[in-house]
């Protein structure tokens, strides 16, 4: 019999976490579809306790739903939560625009990388535009010096781009003007200033991002 170390379990749960997690973001795996652990196992080819680990991870992060007997699925998305998805961002981005705007002025901080984010996002090709702008929205996390906050933001980016791969950004021209604004609040660490401009550019996403998902959301 072949003993599998802790370290090494977990490091294989990690791997079919990410994969199988990439596979439901990209659309390969569609939202209702059941996940077999043996099939997951064939595919990954690992034995079933780390499948098993990975969909209790997913299913915490709100990605699978899991039934006694029946197994997991993929949670389809309601219109309940693109609403939560939004509420969430809007407690804490506006925080930490404001933070990284104080802890420039401050000198604790550079907008170096944010600078180059907000380049690399209004690239032509969409989806280095897509993965940049998350990348963008995760700097100000980490500039913010809010570590807690910064873990906090892990699980809601894969909803992120999830969300964001099923729309098309009908925004771009707005989006890449928005960010601009932040960069330069930012950097001249104007923290209300940077708070307000980061919750009008969340919340005025949102009714798009659902008139362009109405009819493929559960209710």
């Amino acid at each position: 019999m072949t003993i599998v170390a802790d370290g090494d379990r977990s490091a294989l749960a990690d791997r079919v976490y990410r994969e199988l997690l990439r596979s439901i973001i990209e659309g390969d795996v569609a939202p209702g579809a059941w996940l077999k652990e043996r099939e997951l196992s064939e595919r990954y080819t690992v034995s079933r306790i780390p499948v098993r680990q990975a969909l209790q991870r997913l299913e915490t992060e709100g990605f699978v739903s899991t039934s006694p007997h029946r197994g997991a699925n993929v949670t389809p998305l309601t219109r309940a939560d693109i609403h939560d998805l939004f509420d969430t961002r809007l407690c804490f981005e506006p925080f930490a625009a404001q933070r990284a705007a104080e802890r420039v002025a401050a000198g604790l901080e550079q907008i170096h990388s944010l600078e180059e984010l907000h380049h690399a996002a209004s690239v032509a090709d969409p989806e280095a535009a897509r993965i940049a702008s998350l990348d963008f929205h995760s700097e100000i996390v980490r500039l913010s010096g809010n570590k807690l906050l910064l873990r906090s933001l892990g699980p809601l980016l894969g909803r992120m781009e999830w969300v964001f791969r099923l729309t098309r950004d009908e925004r771009e021209r707005e989006q890449t003007d928005e960010h601009d604004d932040l960069v330069e609040s930012i950097g001249a660490g104007r923290g209300p200033l940077a708070a307000a401009q980061m919750y009008a550019h969340i919340d005025i996403s949102r009714e798009p991002v659902l008139a362009q998902l109405d009819g493929v959301l559960d209710d």
